[in-house]
């Protein structure tokens, strides 16, 4: 996490693989520990989610940009794509999870409502008006969650025997959009981070250092077309029968003839 410019923020994260968890994991603790043990972890879901979303939108936009380099690879491409919005669907599911024993935003709250005089940088009045604010936007994310837990329930986490009986009718139950998501994190992300300010004089900008480095994948994917078809001409003296990509190269390749005619 990048740290907040308000508050002195000595909260770090470290990636695993492709999740995204708290360093500090000792168990046991006194309850104000264990709240923010469970704060951080639940704020590494939204950087993570928020992640997934950055690259699968990302991945998809170039995609749809330049057909030549959607071509190289599709069911790269597609599968890549699917899997971090999967993974991004199930994270924004399990932050509002409806589950009794469920760590979520929501059980966060309902501790908060309970030890009030737990968060030392904050009044008891300041603190219920947090919890107010938080369930208004919580009861904001009712339309982009329904479709969110749909999809957990009758496609990631089991399978629906609508899914062959009448999967047109599932599709429409479960289609969940980019903006929805992205509503989804932000809220969560704005009231993990208010609790955190009263719990610890602390913020944190929610995101992931170097979540856009899928752009120099794409990036050498396209310098490499550009340098099939180069070669092409140059050993046959003839325009290239296939397309090049529709994206520029790098400025370090920027040279060949092809470049200085564009």
């Amino acid at each position: 996490m990048k740290k907040a410019k308000r508050h002195k923020d000595v909260e770090t994260v470290t990636r695993i693989g492709a999740q995204v968890l708290p360093e500090n994991r000792n168990t046991g603790g006194t309850e104000r520990e264990q709240f923010a043990k469970a704060l951080e972890y639940l704020k590494a879901m939204v950087v993570e989610g928020k992640a997934h979303i950055k690259i699968a939108y990302g991945i998809a936009s170039a995609m749809k940009a330049d057909p030549v380099i959607a071509q190289v690879a599709p069911t790269f491409w597609g599968t890549t794509i699917h899997a971090h919005l999967d993974r991004a669907q199930l994270l924004a599911y399990k932050l509002f999870d409806t589950q009794g024993n469920a760590m979520t935003v929501e059980s966060l709250l309902d501790i908060t409502e309970k030890q009030e005089g737990m968060f030392q940088y904050a009044a008891p009045d300041e603190v219920r008006e947090i919890v107010k604010t938080a369930r208004e936007q919580i009861e904001e994310l009712a339309d982009p969650l329904k479709p969110v837990r749909a999809k957990r329930n009758r496609i990631l986490a089991h399978s629906d025997a609508t899914i062959v009986r009448d999967p047109v009718a599932l599709e429409k139950e479960v289609k969940v959009t980019w903006a929805s998501l992205n509503r989804i994190f932000t809220a969560a992300g704005e009231i993990l981070n208010e609790l955190s300010r009263v719990l610890n004089d602390v913020t944190s900008i929610l995101e992931v250092i170097g979540a856009a480095d899928y752009e120099m994948v794409v990036q050498l994917v396209i310098d490499a077309k550009h340098a099939q078809v180069d070669q092409y001409e140059k050993d046959f003296g003839e325009p290239c029968p296939f397309p090049r990509p529709v994206s520029r190269r790098t400025k370090l390749v920027e040279g060949s003839e092809h470049e200085k005619k564009r």
